[in-house]
């Protein structure tokens, strides 16, 4: 079996204090990266022979406080700034760096001082102790405990450690029955729904060529506006007809022209400017195929309800993978066929009895929003308009090489 939950050793920083003209007041405390600021106060204090206090107030020079940083190291950063603490008649400047986990056992808080502390005086009774290391970190130890090991459960809460969480196969997964969730596991294994991207130049050319077509009409000076729809006359819908090459009757020609131009416009492609319908500067890099072509198609089309609401709507985002999937897997081979196929999936999410089963909750979800979250075929419809704005010449609607590939890429 090669599942096993990993142990770990929680990330710990060194906090250096440090005091111009004493040097036996140095000190070194080595501490969890999550311990609260008490700790880091009370074990300063406590190796410089004070009594910790319970209820710390500090503060810092003021021209820092803008800038003070936290005492959390991130990565190789080093954190720098000034203290100021109770029963303290001096400012130590700190210093906060990231450093090994201590080994299992040690104290979780110990001190350490790179200067000897002066001799211990007879009176005992009023003077500060001196700093023993043993003695102080026995005595943080005490207080604080040692470093132990703990269970790193944070993949058990994804169904797969290679799928994203915040991803639409992942959103699809959640929402299925156990079984289930093992079936559509094997199947994205089985079509290689997680390969890496690799992305054949005629392939990417091909995807957009329908809308670089558009693009060659508008060329640099745009088309005019119609005085009735505000955007392409019935000529320049046939012109653009024309020049993709798509077959069919006039009125299916005509459709399938205004599918491109419809999702263009959705996808801010193209904007009307002056009493002319040009092309963004967008929509010009978009076509030029390169590495990151498919990829970008894949964020415009599938963002959708997303962009839309700025979120996922667990139901929507199911629904919709379940459409993607249905291209990306092959099984649909005309765009035509996403509705009955995200029908029969949407049948497996009802079997969950979850809230995220329903379309209610992503209208619980929303319901602050200023737009409804409208008819839920309309997701898929506008996930079909952008693919088909994908067509080869001659095929509208006809699932490609290109179109299953950008659908997998939206998938995950």
């Amino acid at each position: 079996m090669s599942i096993q939950i990993p142990v770990r050793v929680t990330s710990f920083m060194r906090v250096e204090f440090t005091t111009a003209d004493h040097p036996e007041l140095d000190r070194a405390i080595t501490l969890p990266q999550t311990a609260p600021m008490e700790w880091i106060i009370d074990a300063y204090l406590l190796s410089i022979g004070r009594e910790p206090v319970e209820d710390v107030e500090f503060g810092d020079d003021e021209e820092d406080y803008e800038e003070r940083p936290r005492p959390r190291p991130h990565a190789d950063t080093i954190d720098r700034w000034r203290m100021a603490m109770p029963a303290l008649d001096h400012r130590p400047d700190v210093i906060v760096r990231p450093v090994d986990s201590p080994p299992l056992g040690a104290p979780v808080v110990a001190a350490s001082a790179s200067a000897p502390s002066p001799t211990a005086r007879r009176d005992w009774l009023t003077q500060a102790a001196p700093f023993r290391e043993d003695d102080v970190n026995r005595e943080l130890m005490r207080r604080h405990g040692v470093v132990k090991p703990y269970f790193d459960d944070s993949d058990t809460r994804d169904v797969d450690p290679r799928i994203r969480r915040s991803s639409r196969i992942a959103t699809l997964l959640s929402g299925l029955t156990s079984a289930r969730r093992l079936a559509l596991l094997a199947h994205i294994d089985a079509v290689g729904l997680l390969r890496d991207s690799v992305h054949d130049r005629a392939m990417v050319a091909t995807a957009v060529a329908p809308l670089a077509a558009l693009l060659r009409h508008l060329g640099g000076t745009g088309a005019a506006q119609d005085p009735v729809t505000g955007w392409f006359s019935e000529a320049d819908v046939e012109r653009l007809t024309r020049a993709v090459g798509w077959n069919g009757g006039s009125d299916e020609t005509r459709s399938s022209a205004e599918t491109v131009i419809s999702f263009a416009r959705r996808a801010k492609l193209i904007r009307r400017f002056k009493g002319r319908v040009v092309a963004t500067a967008y929509a010009k890099s978009l076509v030029q195929p390169s590495r990151g072509t498919l990829a970008a198609l894949a964020g415009t089309i599938g963002a959708s309800t997303r962009e839309r609401y700025g979120m996922p709507l667990p139901r929507r985002d199911a629904e919709g993978a379940l459409a993607l999937l249905a291209i990306a897997d092959g099984t649909a081979l005309h765009l035509d066929e996403l509705p009955s196929h995200v029908a029969a999936g949407a049948v497996l999410l009802d079997a969950t009895n979850s809230i995220y089963g329903s379309d209610q909750f992503d209208r619980i979800l929303s319901s602050g929003m200023s737009d409804d979250v409208g008819d839920k075929s309309e997701e898929i419809a506008r996930l079909g308009e952008g693919f088909a704005a994908l067509s080869g010449p001659k095929q509208f609607g006809v699932v490609t090489p290109a179109m299953r590939e950008v659908a997998r890429l939206a998938l995950i």
